[in-house]
């Protein structure tokens, strides 16, 4: 998962950060995001879809992580496994698409009515 000149790519980078992290601070980042997410839509403050896709990012980290971690105890080939494996890849995309969304709001916030 690296690149010929040796430097890690950011998915390997998280990869290894999910493995190494504790199972609290899994939990803890799935339930941030969550919590984060739920105000951001329900109050709707300044700039919320940028703090939205922030909490979508680390709610799909935090579940990532979780499910990575039950996927390796599990047997290989049973149907539960297969179904985590499943849940793995959609939090994956989970977690792009709320990383481009992040850099979307972002730059929409940032440039406002700059550009008309």
């Amino acid at each position: 998962m690296t690149e010929a000149n040796g430097s890690e790519t950011l998915a390997s980078v998280l990869v290894r950060r999910a493995r190494q992290a504790s199972d609290g601070r899994l939990v803890l980042d799935a339930a941030s995001g969550l919590v984060v997410g739920a105000l951001a839509i329900a109050f709707r403050p300044p700039a919320w879809p940028v703090v939205l896709s922030a909490a979508v990012s680390i709610l799909a980290f935090g579940s990532w992580g979780i499910s990575d971690r039950t996927l390796r105890d599990m047997e290989a080939g049973s149907r539960g496994a297969q179904a985590l494996r499943a849940l793995c890849v959609a939090l994956a995309a989970l977690g792009a698409l709320g990383v481009v969304a992040l850099a979307a709001t972002t730059m929409a916030f940032a440039l406002g009515t700059w550009v008309s």
